[in-house]
């Protein structure tokens, strides 16, 4: 028996500690994109046959899941726990200086979270959404603003047994296409970000292709 007992992380831990993960590969987080996390998170869990991890309702909410408390949470880390930066309306996670590093939790807490963050945090938002939307068992047949049932993400309908977490298929041409662009989104105009230029695309930056764009086109920091 350990002299400290292993625990799992609270839900400010945990969102530090996403935050800081998406952070060190490159990826500057906003709202809509770590409320996602979070949840997946939870699926993940499920599908492994164990408890929840964030302790949050989730509810059908306009477009995907949501949980009401989670705004008041991350507020009240932002510019404390959570260092941000704006860009129009949206509130970016930038990193989280003080974040757990995951040493004292649970075996196979930290495994299941570094899954999700890895296949998921980089994704077009649009991709991410579509994941969240119509690939995870909660959402199968949900009504708006009804409670979402994260019990069925261990056998998801759709799938006739439960999965694992994967990203949607990469199109055949994409290194060829990022290759492409990567000079080009280097030499774009730089927001608030440090280091700048990281994260965001200029409007009218395209790849030439169907389904991979420089921008995001959805609405950031809506409750989707």
């Amino acid at each position: 028996m350990p002299l400290f007992p292993r625990i799992d992380p609270d839900v400010r831990a945990l969102i530090a500690y996403i935050v800081a993960r998406a952070s060190g590969k490159g990826v500057t987080l906003n709202r809509t994109r770590l409320v996602k996390l979070l949840y997946l998170v939870d699926i993940e869990r499920v599908r492994t046959r164990r408890d929840p991890l964030t302790g949050l309702r989730w509810r059908f909410y306009h477009y995907g899941p949501y949980a009401y408390e989670l705004i008041d949470t991350l507020r009240s880390m932002e510019g404390v726990e959570l260092a941000t930066a704006t860009w129009r309306d949206n509130v970016l996670y930038r990193s989280a200086p003080g974040a757990p590093g995951a040493e004292d939790w649970r075996a196979g807490t930290k495994i299941v979270i570094d899954r999700v963050i890895d296949r998921f945090a980089p994704l077009d938002l649009n991709e991410l959404l579509d994941y969240v939307y119509f690939h995870t068992g909660p959402m199968a047949d949900a009504e708006r603003g009804q409670w979402l049932d994260l019990s069925l993400a261990r056998d998801d309908p759709r799938e006739g047994r439960p999965t694992p977490l994967r990203p949607p298929e990469r199109p055949p041409d994409i290194d060829q296409r990022l290759a492409q662009w990567r000079p080009r989104n280097a030499t774009l105009r730089s927001v608030a970000l440090d280091p700048p230029g990281r994260f965001l695309q200029h409007a009218d930056d395209d790849l030439d292709g169907e389904g991979v764009r420089g921008v995001l086109r959805t609405p950031e920091d809506i409750p989707l």
